[in-house]
């Protein structure tokens, strides 16, 4: 079973019988992923630079510097390096997949309204498991608590959904020969549970708390699943949006 978002183009003479069907299949294609999340890189890398050399948040997040390290070890280099690599995957995988360039402009809204409806579960969770409220911070620190939430729904989203969930499942499909619901299952709870564990010493810089783990691991799974019906493009921007709202209500 492969995920949606690695869905294959449409037959030419197969049409949607809806715009709703349209919607549901568009949303999962890397060129409208690409679309939607680039404006979000872009505001990520903006801002940034704006808090440079005071503030420096991509040292501060686990999975960017993860795909920096990984970039290192081919010996390219750079602060852009992990938006290019995004950005260039998403080109990369529409120009192998074969679909067309033609785009329904009116998805990509459509897309961002389906990102923040898809917050609120992540919400109730947080309740359930009694998750510690933001502080508020004063407005220097908003601004670099918003501009890392940016970057942690981009490029957690890219190694621990897209990277480590599909790592799995090809795993399980070519190396195990195990085409069941096993391979899906797995990579929700390897991808929830590895997503969970860099938050925290010695890969992240938080201390170990087990309330706080298990609502990571809830949100990871959470989010695999949504990566895996819906695609990196919403489940990015479900993870962004979410941040971004935890951040705006210390405030509040």
């Amino acid at each position: 079973m492969m995920p949606a978002s690695r869905a294959k183009s449409r037959p030419a003479n197969r049409k949607p019988t809806s715009a709703w069907h349209a919607y549901m299949e568009d949303a999962q294609r890397p060129l409208y992923c690409l679309l939607f999340l680039f404006p979000l890189v872009a505001a990520y890398e903006f801002g940034a630079l704006l808090l440079r050399p005071v503030s420096c948040p991509s040292r501060q997040l686990v999975a960017h510097s993860l795909i920096q390290n990984l970039l290192g070890w081919f010996g390219a280099n750079g602060t852009l390096l992990p938006a290019l690599a995004l950005l260039a995957t998403l080109l990369v995988w529409h120009v192998l997949s074969g679909q067309d360039w033609r785009v329904r402009g009116w998805v990509l809204p459509l897309m961002a309204c389906e990102s923040v409806v898809l917050i609120v579960p992540l919400f109730v969770l947080g309740r359930l498991l009694q998750a510690a409220p933001s502080s508020a911070a004063n407005l220097a620190d908003l601004r670099q608590q918003m501009v890392m939430a940016l970057g942690a729904g981009l490029y957690e989203e890219l190694v621990f959904r897209l990277g480590v969930v599909c790592a799995v499942l090809w795993l399980f499909e070519n190396g195990l020969r195990i085409r069941n619901a096993a391979g899906p299952c797995t990579a929700v709870v390897v991808s929830a549970a590895v997503f969970a564990a860099c938050h925290f010493q010695p890969i992240g810089i938080e201390p170990f708390e087990l309330a706080q783990f298990l609502q990571l691991t809830a949100a990871g799974a959470y989010l695999a699943v949504i990566f895996l019906l819906r695609g990196l493009g919403i489940t990015a921007g479900c993870h962004a949006a979410y941040n971004l709202a935890i951040v705006l209500s210390g405030q509040m």
